[in-house]
């Protein structure tokens, strides 16, 4: 997992997109912003022939499909989304708001029993699920929420 850091405009985007087409990975893209929440990173509400209808939000799909997610502008996220998204990163487990589990390759293998995997309400990421996260530098004019110093230990940081 990677941390891109570098001022606004340098290219973070572009650059991660060429190395996943150079290596012919496939990636969902998430930006966040101050008003992201917790539920809003795992599923997304849709108006399909006048009915609600909840469907899994990019991360969840990457972590099911073996895809790189994306996230942008993670420095401009609230700090209970960064501690989610560390949590994820950290112990491999993340609850979502519908009650189901999802849990990496690390969590399952560290769990005593295999009985997370038969269970329909857990989600296992795939082993290729891989995350980049593209955020500002921080300090002025970027007053942000300082994504490396909360989250940084657990990626790979490199600045752009």
């Amino acid at each position: 997992n990677l941390l891109l850091i570098g001022n606004q405009g340098v290219g973070k985007n572009k650059i991660i997109d060429r190395l996943l087409q150079l290596l012919n990975m496939e990636r969902e893209y998430i930006q966040l912003h101050r008003d992201t929440t917790v539920s809003s990173l795992t599923s997304n509400a849709s108006v399909e022939m006048g009915r609600v209808v909840w469907s899994d939000a990019p991360l969840v799909r990457a972590a099911r499909h073996g895809r790189v997610l994306v996230i942008d502008e993670a420095d401009k996220a609230p700090l209970e989304v960064v501690c989610v998204l560390k949590g994820l990163l950290e112990d491999g487990r993340m609850s979502l708001g519908d009650g189901r589990t999802l849990v990496t390759e690390k969590h399952k293998l560290s769990s005593a029993s295999d009985s997370a995997a038969s269970d329909k309400n857990v989600i296992v990421a795939h082993p290729e699920f891989k995350v980049v996260v593209l955020a500002n530098r921080p300090g002025y004019p970027f007053l942000g929420n300082a994504f490396h110093r909360e989250a940084g230990d657990v990626l790979s940081i490199h600045v752009v």
